[in-house]
């Protein structure tokens, strides 16, 4: 094992975890970057198979190329001061008789022009909203406005070449989010390359389990400690939070902790199950063991007790696939054993709920509402909001389903495709919230959709190879415990289909690092097999 190496990126992994899940700020995604970086040239040292090192990263170049192409053919333009001198707005407004119509558009197009250098992204986003219900709202095409929307429109597009990849825009700031996922991504590689012991992995995975144990402790205390107020910096008295209510722990969203905590808990499901099988009698003698078992406990409380329902149902998923996995691989698979360990499962998650229900009625009560109040929308034909995104998303990936819209380019373009059930929903939001804000959806709640959208087929080939090795390992493996930390890996896969934890660089880089770690422990295990 290259010692050094695996120590910084674990450490790493960790620091990634508390500084606001990855998001306290640019210096925490520098500091992977510049990691990353100096760590990945040991992925092309002379001595070892450069061959197969080059073959397993290959997904990545061939994304990276896909990223490069599309960078130097961006779809759209920000016009400078010149174009908007050239646009001549005031002409349109002179010519314009309705006075509502010239305030509503001249407000926008000012807040667009303001953030054409700063932001350019939002600025395109904006527009591509403003359209939208400009057009909702005055449903004619005609007229001096209309006409000032359309000029603008031609103006920022450009004529990319259609046989190769596009993005939306080309700026810096794009270039620095693409590096930043390529290198959270990266560390699962370095890791599989720089351990060689299964020993060294038992003992990384017991580090990663107990600091996912303590992340848990520290939600749980600020759950039930929690007093809302706008002088008071949320996470640990540094970092406020968008939505003050779904914070837990150091994440700021607490579906996002609930997928970073899924995979702790079948980690250290594992690693308790593996201890049991080695030491057997002596098992509650390690205090390692001690100290998982608190892990577990604090991870199973923290999954409900953050509010998170998602989170809640594939706890209980967990559960089920752990218990299953186990009595089968061990030869116990009975229907009373499997019927046993599901009153167990059922009793614990009562047992649970009722805990959380005594020390903080307003999460259960929130949950229970939120449930009640989509089954009644449900009942009368009203598809919830994350599956009108996805129809819409859908549109979105048919109209350039081979080399998608280029990376980040989801919010952006979302407005194009948005259909006018989900506008009067945000809408609707609009006028309920204390403050107008422009309703722009950030992310598809839906982290498979949206890449997809992003990289097109080609990048869903390109994730292809992953995934058939994660599922080949989890039924062929001859590992029990690998098996088991798998499971928490597929359960993260799940959770992107109805979510987008891969957002949060604290779930990426964990996931990334148990994937690596993994199959390298596969890969042991199976020369071991192969060795006796």
């Amino acid at each position: 094992m290259n010692n050094l190496t695996t120590k910084v990126l674990i450490s790493l992994v960790i620091l990634v975890s508390w500084a606001k899940a990855g998001l306290a700020g640019d210096w925490i995604l520098h500091t992977i970057n510049l990691l990353v970086f100096t760590f990945s040239i040991t992925l092309i040292k002379p001595k070892y198979n450069i061959r197969f090192r080059l073959l397993s990263i290959l997904p990545l170049i061939i994304v990276s190329t896909q990223f490069l192409l599309s960078y130097s053919n961006p779809l759209f333009k920000i016009i400078d001061e010149s174009g908007w001198a050239k646009l001549n707005i005031d002409k349109y407004f002179s010519q314009e008789t309705d006075i509502h119509k010239n305030i509503l558009v001249s407000k926008v197009f000012k807040d667009i022009e303001t953030l054409s250098d700063e932001n350019p992204e939002l600025a395109l986003a904006i527009f591509f909203d403003f359209k939208n219900h400009f057009f909702d709202k005055y449903p004619s095409y005609d007229g001096p406005t209309a006409n000032l929307i359309f000029e603008f429109e031609g103006m920022i597009q450009n004529h990319p070449n259609p046989f190769i990849p596009s993005s939306v825009l080309s700026n810096k700031g794009l270039i620095f989010n693409f590096i930043n996922t390529i290198s959270q991504v990266l560390i699962g590689f370095i890791l599989f390359f720089s351990i060689n012991k299964r020993k060294h992995i038992r003992r990384i995975l017991l580090v990663l389990s107990i600091n996912i144990g303590i992340l848990a402790f520290v939600g749980i205390l600020q759950k039930l400690n929690y007093k809302p107020s706008d002088s008071h910096l949320e996470i640990f008295g540094i970092w406020n939070t968008p939505e003050p209510r779904y914070f837990f722990s150091s994440f700021t969203y607490k579906n996002h902790w609930s997928a970073f905590a899924l995979m702790g808990f079948s980690t250290s499901i594992a690693l308790l199950v593996d201890s049991y099988r080695r030491y057997g009698k002596s098992f509650t003698k390690k205090i390692s063991n001690f100290l998982l078992f608190l892990s577990t406990l604090f991870i199973i409380i923290s999954i409900p007790l953050s509010g998170s329902r998602s989170g809640t149902i594939l706890m209980i998923l967990s559960f089920a696939l752990l218990s299953f996995t186990t009595l089968k691989f061990l030869g116990f698979l009975t229907c009373k054993n499997l019927f046993i360990f599901l009153v167990l499962i059922i009793l614990g998650l009562i047992a649970v709920l009722s805990f959380i229900s005594k020390v903080n009625s307003n999460t259960t009560d929130e949950m229970t509402n939120n449930i009640k109040i989509q089954l009644t929308e449900l009942s009368h034909g009203k598809l919830p909001l994350r599956i009108l995104l996805w129809n819409d998303l859908f549109e979105q990936i048919i109209h350039r389903p081979i080399y998608g819209y280029g990376f980040n380019s989801y919010k952006i373009i979302n407005p194009i495709y948005q259909s006018p059930e989900v506008r009067n929903l945000r809408e609707k939001g609009v006028q309920l919230a204390r403050q107008k804000y422009t309703p722009l959806i950030g992310y598809a709640h839906n982290d498979w959709l949206e890449r997809i959208s992003e990289f097109g087929l080609i990048g869903l080939f390109c994730v292809t190879p992953f995934l058939y090795f994660i599922f080949i390992q989890l039924f062929k493996s001859y590992s029990l415990f690998n098996k088991l930390i798998l499971i928490g890996l597929v359960i993260y896969l799940i959770y992107s289909f109805i979510d987008f934890p891969s957002q949060t660089p604290a779930n990426l880089i964990l996931f990334s690092s148990l994937v690596g770690i993994t199959l390298k422990y596969s890969f042991l295990t199976q020369k071991r097999v192969f060795a006796k």
